[in-house]
């Protein structure tokens, strides 16, 4: 961990020393001691406090740090570069941090968008000699660039933070300079480059980072991915149980706030480990049980290969990152109890530890949530009388079970949350079970009846 640790303040101090010299020579400055005495002295510790605070506090960055970090770093590169071949064309107005602060709202959150704002602030204004004016001016337009970014869910609308961001540059820069026009051409132009960029290298920053938007998301949740394709070919009824288990997260997640699409994707994928030794999972076995014919311990080493190919196979196609948690994270450190119990009527005298999934428990809401509507989804498909006091009892035994066995302790849902997901799986469940009125049998002679007289 220390070595990782030295690792990565080595490559940002290079990351930070390359953004000078890329400054110094895109602008085809006479380097000086004192400038770069001044970007180490003032700059430098300004921009790591905010990456080390993001990677300590923010539950994003917590979880990967070195996949949010490199993200983080590269967009911050990319943006600086675009705005320094800016001021090589165009005049001081025509930097902006459109790029950085949407994309980094996009990929990760508002507020990790709203301090890129401020890193991109500090960075331009130490350019200029500190002008207090172009601190502010670029300060807002990315804040506002990041309130007009949060939830975009297509490229279509990605036009709104270019609108929101270029006429407010505008305004402001028509403030500060008695209305003179002659640089709304440039601001214009450089805001359209910077949203074009953008819409081009943001597939590829995902699929290079593994940390998508939600824009993102919703393309690979096509169902004709190859793996959700595979799914459907080789284990069809765990397919079914993708769908429907992407029903019951996504009602659940909008219940709490979390995030409905990366749960209805991680829905998809999380058990798509299950498509390469599909019939020793119930849900696709069609009279045969090959567990009956093996012994349990080998049975519970079979199913936690579901989770471990399910993995690989996550990081093979380069799904996102919280994907690959959601696949891993689903079942967390539980028991097969089946199989538990199996070894001990046989009297193997085993260790639990030997039944139980690799895990490690859910780290965030969402993979408790998925936790939570995939145990209960197998249970509902088990009863006999689905009614909302059974299906409330069901999800409470469950959760109280999660509970007990500490599955619940590092995903940081509360109660009243867990009461949220409670009621939204349960009108869930009730919908997709919902009663039909039985159609009456008509005599046949009738139909004969209705069809000639309609001749």
């Amino acid at each position: 961990m220390e070595k990782n640790k030295l690792y990565q303040n080595f490559f940002f101090f290079a990351n930070f020393m390359f953004l000078f010299l890329i400054t110094e020579i895109l602008l085809w400055r006479d380097f000086t001691w004192s400038f770069l005495f001044n970007f180490i002295i003032v700059f430098f510790p300004f921009w790591y406090l905010i990456i080390m605070y993001l990677i300590r506090k923010d539950r994003t960055f917590n979880l990967h740090p070195l996949n949010y970090w490199f993200a983080f770093i590269i967009i911050l590169d990319l943006g600086i570069i675009l705005n320094i071949f800016s001021l090589k064309y165009f005049s001081d107005p025509a930097v902006t941090p459109l790029f950085i602060v949407v994309t980094i709202t996009l990929m990760m959150n508002f507020y990790i968008g709203f301090l890129s704002s401020l890193v991109f602030s500090f960075y331009f204004s130490f350019l200029f000699g500190f002008p207090l004016k172009t601190f502010i001016t670029l300060f807002v337009i990315g804040i506002i660039s990041a309130y007009l970014s949060k939830n975009l869910y297509s490229r279509v609308r990605m036009v709104i933070p270019f609108l929101g961001a270029t006429i407010s540059q505008i305004i402001i820069y028509l403030i500060y300079n008695n209305f003179d026009f002659e640089a709304i051409p440039q601001v214009f132009i450089s805001n359209l480059i910077q949203m074009l960029f953008l819409l081009g290298v943001l597939p590829y920053l995902e699929y290079i980072t593994r940390v998508y938007s939600d824009i993102g998301l919703l393309e690979l949740g096509n169902l004709n991915h190859p793996l959700l394709r595979k799914l459907s070919l080789n284990a069809s009824g765990t397919y079914y149980h993708s769908l429907i288990i992407a029903n019951l997260v996504e009602s659940a997640s909008e219940a709490i706030n979390a995030n409905p699409i990366l749960l209805r994707v991680g829905a998809y994928f999380h058990d798509i480990g299950k498509s390469l030794r599909p019939l020793f999972f119930t849900e696709n076995q069609k009279g045969f049980n090959p567990h009956d014919r093996i012994n349990p311990k080998l049975s519970a080493l079979i199913l936690n290969l579901h989770v471990i190919k399910g993995k690989e196979l996550a990081r093979k196609y380069k799904l996102p990152i919280l994907i690959e948690d959601l696949i891993v994270q689903h079942h967390g450190t539980r028991i097969k109890r089946y199989f538990f119990h199996k070894s001990i009527e046989l009297k193997e005298n085993l260790s639990p530890d030997l039944f139980k999934y690799p895990g490690p428990i859910p780290q965030f809401k969402e993979a408790a949530i998925l936790m939570i509507a995939d145990n209960i989804e197998a249970m509902t498909r088990s009863m006999q009388k689905i009614n909302k006091k059974n299906i409330e009892e069901k999800i409470d035994n469950l959760i109280q079970d999660l509970y007990f066995e500490g599955q619940l302790d590092d995903c940081g849902l509360t109660l009243k949350e867990i009461n949220k997901i409670k009621n939204a799986m349960v009108n869930t469940i009730l919908n997709m079970n919902h009663s039909r009125i039985s159609y009456p049998e008509i005599p046949k002679e009738l139909l004969k009846e209705v069809s000639k007289n309609e001749n």
